[in-house]
């Protein structure tokens, strides 16, 4: 599309594909368009020009919204933004069509002041239980990583990405959330987040993450299995990173839609442009055989 569309999420919605992208471009939920998944076109639509009576006055960004359907057919948006007074909390929003507006609920779905905040939540069905997966934003926290807004020191924080159940409905907390996967310190700049997650054969589970930090050319995809979803996920792989020499610099942030197949992730066009470089959205097609993941 040429613009900057951040943390994208995709879902097939009202006839057409629909992404939807962090805050940019003049709207709080940005929403593009296509009929395959490939060719994008920016909508006028802000998916949530409300964001929230939770929400800081003072920063209404929106991070990461993802964008699912419940069985009644009712949109709901899982999005991340600063709590009135506090950090980074999950909120909530639904809607009867695609390209909303979603209506919010007043209060945030998840907090965890504690940790350090939550960020990039991500939805899932499989088939029987719906699940909702986040990132415990320790590194807002400080620590050794570089991914902050202070001078490194100490140990690395641990920045978990969790998973809890969700009623059918997709909007009510079910049970207790467990953690799956964690950071490996300087291995991975003690930085993971953004999960998505998708069921494959033999009842095992593949979780989609990005590792490293976003403003660095070292972020990059990668993927874990589990047996079960919401147990540990091992055996890590990377899907794409900037070395791949693909043109893409920094690759993050990808939603793998139910299909299993088609997936979106943002990245930059040139190296070395840091957090304030254009993300762009990018398309692609995965073929997952077993524990080998192409595109």
């Amino acid at each position: 599309m040429g613009v900057n569309f951040p943390d994208p999420s995709i879902i097939w919605g009202d006839g057409s594909w629909k992404a939807y992208g962090t805050s940019s471009n003049g709207k709080k939920v940005p929403v593009a368009t296509s009929s395959d998944a490939f060719t994008w076109t920016l909508t006028s639509n802000d998916a949530l020009p409300n964001v929230g009576s939770w929400v800081s006055p003072s920063n209404q960004a929106i991070w990461a919204p993802d964008v699912n359907k419940n069985d009644a057919g009712v949109y709901f948006m899982y999005y991340t933004a600063r709590q009135n007074g506090g950090t980074h909390c999950i909120g909530v929003a639904t809607s009867n069509t695609a390209l909303g507006p979603f209506t919010p609920r007043n209060t945030p779905l998840i907090c965890d002041t504690a940790g350090g905040g939550v960020i990039d939540a991500s939805g899932y069905d499989d088939g029987v239980n719906r699940w909702i997966t986040w990132k415990v934003d320790g590194n807002s926290l400080g620590g050794a990583t570089t991914c902050q807004g202070g001078t490194p020191s100490g140990a690395y924080k641990s920045t978990a990405i969790k998973i809890q159940r969700v009623a059918r409905n997709g909007v009510t907390l079910l049970d207790s959330p467990r953690t799956i996967l964690d950071n490996k310190g300087a291995a991975n700049n003690g930085v993971v987040e953004a999960p998505s997650l998708y069921k494959i054969a033999n009842g095992n589970y593949i979780l989609f993450y990005s590792a490293h930090c976003y403003s660095s050319d070292n972020y990059d995809i990668e993927y874990a299995f589990s047996s079960t979803i919401d147990g540990a996920y091992t055996n890590r792989g990377i899907l794409i990173r900037t070395v791949d020499n693909k043109g893409i610099f920094g690759p993050g942030g990808i939603d793998i839609d139910p299909n299993g197949r088609n997936v979106v992730f943002h990245g930059r066009t040139g190296a070395n442009q840091g957090g304030g470089g254009r993300r762009y959205l990018y398309s692609a097609v995965l073929t997952i055989n077993g524990r080998a993941v192409s595109y």
